[in-house]
């Protein structure tokens, strides 16, 4: 007997359902919605991360920037207030009445030497 039910058992025929119930299956395209959402959660994070970081850097560097563009507008300023200074200073009527005597040698012209032309 012990040899039927062995036979048995390794053929196949005689089985014992324990409930009515099929099996369950796992289904591999169960996973695959969760695995998508998850994987494109997981790009925006580490997208937005970068995005994020990226900007931070371009502030700082626009800061920078800024910074230079300040510092060059305050050198600008000073160079201009020095050459209008030297402008002022190479203008005035005491430097070309000396340049024009001394290097020159110009002298002024006599009340009669004087034309004015209207």
């Amino acid at each position: 007997m012990r040899r039927e039910m062995s036979k048995g058992l390794n053929k196949g025929e005689d089985r014992i359902l324990w409930t009515d119930k099929a099996p369950k299956r796992k289904a591999i395209g169960i996973h695959l919605p969760f695995l998508l959402f998850f994987s494109l959660l997981l790009l925006l994070l580490i997208g937005g991360s970068l995005f994020y970081v990226w900007s931070r850097i371009q502030v700082i560097h626009l800061g920078y920037e800024i910074s230079n563009a300040l510092k060059e507008g305050k050198a600008l300023t000073e160079a201009n207030k020095r050459m209008r200074l030297e402008a002022l200073t190479l203008k005035s009527n005491a430097r070309i009445e000396k340049i024009a005597a001394e290097e020159l040698k110009m002298v002024k012209p006599k009340p009669d030497q004087v034309i004015v032309i209207r």
